[in-house]
C-alpha cells in the first residue's frame, strides 16, 4: 500500500484538476507543479510549490525542458528499500514523490486541426511521457495518474483506506504504459506520413478499446472493438447509436462492409449486406426505390441483414421495410419522422457516423499467426475510358453502365464472385465460392430466372470458357472481366460463338 505524502502535478487538459488536488491537500499532500499547472491551481486559491524550487532550475529552451532534472526523476524512480537509494536522494537533498499526475501535450490533436508542422513539433512531448514512464516503471511505490478520468476513483481510495492498493498501482501504471506507448506510435506514425511511407519499416498501432462485445463471432470466443485513436475520417468506432440492442462483433463486421458499400456510390443507392456479403444493391433518384430493389434482389438473403444508404433516411424509405427483419441500418442522418418510425423495433440497430460522408485512403491489417498482413484501400474504380472490347459484338451503353455498377458491387463481395445486374440493380450475386464457374452458376441459381438480360461482371478473369456458356445459357447480355487468362482467346471465343459482347477491364477486385 502507498500513502501520499507529496505529489508531483503537470498537466495540459486541467479538466477535474483542481477537485482532485485539493482532494489530495485535504489528506495531507504537499504539491508541486510546473509552471501552467502551478499558476492554474494558484488562480484557484491553492498552494503549490514550483518544481523549479526542488530542481533550483526553471524551464529552458522555451520550455522544451523542465521536467529532465535528478532531483525529480530521482524522487520517482527511487526505491524506499534500498540503502544506496536513500542514500543518494539525501546526497540530492530531496524526498521521494509518492503521486505524480501528468497528461501530455495534445499532439494527435494539433495534428488533427490541421496545424503547420512547427506547431506540431512542439506539441510532441518529452518531459511528460519520460515523468510517465518513471513513475509508472516504480508502481510499487508511486502512483501514476495519466488521464482525468482516474481522478475521482483514486481519490476515493485514498479517503477510504489512506493509501493505495497495488492492484490499483498496477492497473495505473498498465494505463500510464498504454499512454506512452500510444502516443509515441501517433507521433513515429506522422512522421512516416510526414515522409510519405505508406507502409513504413516499423508498423506501430495504437488502439484504445471503445467496447467488450458480447462474444466473437461464436459464443465460445471473447471480443472486444478498438478504436484507431489515429483515424479522423468516418469511423465506426465514432458512430451516434441512435436506437437498438448492443452491437455484436458481427454486427461491427456487416456495417463495416455495408458502410464500405455505401460510399462507393455518388447517386442515391440502398445497400443489404449479410454475412460480409452484399445480397443486394441499387441506385434509384428515390431512395425508397432503391432499397425496394435492393431488398427485392434476394429478399431470402435479406432477412437479418444489415442495411447501408448514402442519403438520409426519410418516412418512405422507413416505410418500405415493413414486414422486413433488419439487424442494422447505418445512414449519414435519419429525418425525424422515419427515426420515429424505425424506433418503434425495440432491437433494430441505428447508426449515424459523425464523421464527414467520404472515402478516405488508408491501409488494412490482417492478423496472420504471428504477425500482420497490411495493404492500402485506395478509392479505385474501373476507368470507362480504358475498357477494351474484346469481342466481336459491342455492349450497348445502358449495359455499360450497368457492367460498371456491377464492378462496384462486387469489389466487395467475396472471392470468386460475379454479380449479375439490370438497370443500376443487381439481380443476383455469386460469391464466396472455389471456382468461378460455381459463382456464375450460384448467381444464375439465385436469379430464379430472372438472369435473361442482365449483365454480369466477374471479380477476376475466367480460366476456361465453361464459365462464360454457363452465363450464357442462363441469358447473360454483356459481361465485364479484368482478362488475363493464358486461355483468353477461348474464353474470348465462346463469348463470340454464343453473341455476347464481352470487355476486359484490366483490374482485378479480389476479396479473400
Amino acid at each position: 500500500m502507498v500513502e501520499v505524502r507529496r505529489a508531483l502535478l503537470s498537466v495540459s487538459n486541467r479538466d477535474g484538476l483542481t477537485d482532485f488536488a485539493k482532494g489530495l491537500q485535504d489528506l495531507g499532500a504537499i504539491l508541486f507543479a510546473t509552471g501552467g499547472t502551478a499558476s492554474f491551481l494558484r488562480s484557484h486559491g491553492l498552494p503549490v510549490a514550483d518544481l523549479e524550487q526542488l530542481t533550483g532550475h526553471g524551464a529552458i529552451l522555451e520550455g522544451r525542458v523542465k521536467t529532465l532534472h535528478p532531483k525529480v526523476h530521482g524522487a520517482i524512480l527511487a526505491v524506499p528499500t534500498r540503502d544506496e537509494h536513500v542514500r543518494d536522494l539525501a546526497a540530492l537533498g530531496v524526498e521521494r514523490f509518492d503521486l505524480v499526475v501528468v497528461n501530455l501535450y495534445p499532439f494527435a490533436e494539433t495534428v488533427a486541426k490541421g496545424a503547420p508542422d512547427a506547431d506540431i513539433i512542439e506539441n510532441i512531448d518529452i518531459g511528460g511521457v519520460a515523468l510517465l514512464r518513471s513513475a509508472a516503471k516504480n508502481a510499487e511505490h508511486v502512483v501514476v495518474l495519466s488521464s482525468p478520468t482516474q481522478y475521482a476513483a483514486v481519490l476515493d481510495e485514498l479517503k477510504g483506506a489512506g493509501r493505495l492498493s497495488r492492484e490499483a498501482r498496477n492497473r495505473l501504471a498498465l494505463d500510464a504504459f498504454g499512454v506512452t506507448s500510444a502516443y509515441d506510435a501517433a507521433v513515429a506514425n506522422w512522421f512516416a506520413a510526414r515522409m510519405g511511407h505508406t507502409l513504413p519499416q516499423h508498423l506501430r498501432l495504437a488502439f484504445e478499446k471503445v467496447q467488450d462485445l458480447r462474444y466473437g463471432e461464436n459464443p465460445y470466443q471473447k471480443a472486444a472493438f478498438y478504436r484507431d485513436t489515429g483515424i479522423r475520417d468516418l469511423s465506426l468506432a465514432d458512430c451516434e447509436q441512435l436506437q437498438g440492442k448492443d452491437l455484436s462483433f458481427n454486427n461491427l463486421l456487416d456495417f463495416h462492409a455495408a458502410l464500405e458499400l455505401a460510399l462507393e456510390f455518388d447517386a442515391s443507392a440502398a445497400i443489404v449486406i449479410k454475412h460480409g456479403n452484399p445480397s443486394g444493391v441499387a441506385v434509384r433518384p428515390v431512395l425508397a426505390d432503391a432499397y425496394v430493389a435492393a431488398h427485392d434482389a434476394d429478399p431470402k438473403a435479406a432477412y437479418g441483414g444489415v442495411l447501408a444508404f448514402n442519403r438520409a433516411v426519410d418516412l418512405p424509405t422507413a416505410k418500405a421495410m415493413k414486414g422486413h427483419f433488419i439487424e442494422g441500418i447505418i445512414a449519414p442522418s435519419f429525418e425525424p419522422e422515419a427515426l420515429e418510425r424505425l424506433r418503434k423495433r425495440e432491437n433494430l440497430r441505428i447508426l449515424r457516423p459523425k464523421g464527414e460522408w467520404r472515402r478516405a485512403p488508408g491501409w488494412q491489417a490482417i492478423h496472420v499467426r504471428g504477425g500482420f498482413l497490411v495493404q492500402t484501400t485506395e478509392d479505385v474504380a474501373v476507368d470507362p475510358a480504358k475498357l477494351k472490347v474484346v469481342t466481336k459484338a459491342t455492349p450497348t451503353d445502358a449495359q455499360v453502365r450497368d457492367l460498371l455498377f456491377a464492378t462496384r458491387v462486387c469489389k466487395h463481395a467475396k472471392s470468386n464472385a460475379v454479380v449479375l445486374a439490370r438497370d443500376l440493380a443487381t439481380v443476383a450475386i455469386g460469391a464466396g465460392q472455389v471456382s468461378r464457374v460455381d459463382a456464375v452458376r450460384l448467381a444464375v441459381m439465385k436469379a430464379q430466372g430472372h438472369a435473361r438480360g442482365s449483365v454480369l461482371s466477374s471479380d477476376a478473369f475466367f480460366p476456361f470458357r465453361d464459365g462464360i456458356e454457363e452465363a450464357a445459357s442462363a441469358g447473360v447480355a454483356a459481361i465485364l472481366q479484368p482478362g488475363g487468362s493464358i486461355r483468353d482467346e477461348e474464353v474470348i471465343a465462346a463469348a463470340d460463338e454464343r453473341g455476347i459482347p464481352m470487355v476486359f477491364s484490366g483490374m482485378r477486385f479480389f476479396k479473400h
